[in-house]
């Protein structure tokens, strides 16, 4: 009778290559387990941040109703939320005045000259040509809806005419065209920088050592500016047309009494 073979054990190579799948198992699972726990705190973070941010640009908007819209910027660096109980987050604001390009840029950029525009227009006998950086017939605009608005009424561009670059003839609807665009452009100018700001609110914060930002925009509209800039050009408009009746009546009234007015009337008493 034979005796019974002794059992056999792992041999040394066995356990390496079992140690080896463990070890690969063990790193998958712990990164797996890391990048759950840091898009769990970076959720809540950002949950953090952007309540933070409202209850901030709530402030900032109260304060602009408070004190009034400033003609200069005004901004804040490194400022920390510590008396939200949140010192780690910090945010830097910025409130600027929300201004359009003056009537000569906006003629430049018509044209294709403005600087660093990429358009190289020149002009000639039959109007503006744009270069390389335009590429289309309405200057440095491109197809735009400003583009074609300006060339509809005649503010810019064209086929040689007063008022346009490259227009050697005269022609008193471009010249008017040209004076009504700038006039009302203006007029919106005005009124933007009356009424309007914009607030960009910065917010800066880590997540288990990785940095976090978050950017928010938000534009402020003061309804009293822009009454005040619209009644104001309203009144001088006004002004202006009574003037010029009274001037027009004072010259067009014949033989009546003080250019045409008619006396009035006064109450009969009992």
């Amino acid at each position: 009778m034979r005796p019974a073979a002794a059992p056999r054990g792992f041999t040394l190579l066995e356990v390496m290559i079992a140690l080896a799948l463990l070890g690969l198992g063990l790193t998958v699972l712990v990164k797996s387990a890391a990048n759950s726990i840091f898009n769990t705190q970076q959720a809540h973070m950002m949950g953090v941040a952007t309540d933070l941010a409202r209850a901030k640009m709530y402030d900032l908007e109260e304060k602009l109703l408070k004190d009034g819209f400033s003609d200069t910027t005004t901004e804040e660096e490194d400022q920390a939320f510590a008396d939200e109980g949140w010192p780690l987050i910090h945010y830097s604001y910025k409130i600027e005045v929300v201004e359009l390009p003056s009537w000569d840029q906006l003629q430049a950029i018509a044209t294709g000259h403005a600087s660093g525009s990429g358009a190289a227009g020149s002009a000639g006998s039959g109007g503006v040509s744009s270069g390389s950086g335009a590429g289309s017939d309405e200057g440095g605009f491109g197809n735009s809806t400003l583009g074609g608005m300006l060339q509809q009424f005649g503010g810019f561009g064209g086929t040689g005419g007063a008022g346009k670059p490259g227009g050697k003839s005269g022609d008193v609807g471009d010249v008017s065209g040209g004076a009504f665009i700038q006039g009302q452009y203006t007029m919106f100018q005005q009124i933007l920088k009356a009424s309007l700001r914009k607030v960009t609110l910065t917010l800066k914060w880590q997540v288990m050592g990785s940095d976090r930002d978050m950017k928010v925009v938000q534009f402020l509209t003061d309804a009293a500016g822009m009454d005040k800039v619209l009644n104001g050009m309203g009144t001088n408009d006004l002004d202006d047309a009574n003037a010029a009746k009274a001037g027009s009546g004072s010259g067009s009234g014949g033989g009546g009494g003080g250019g045409g007015k008619t006396p009035t009337t006064p109450p009969r008493t009992k």
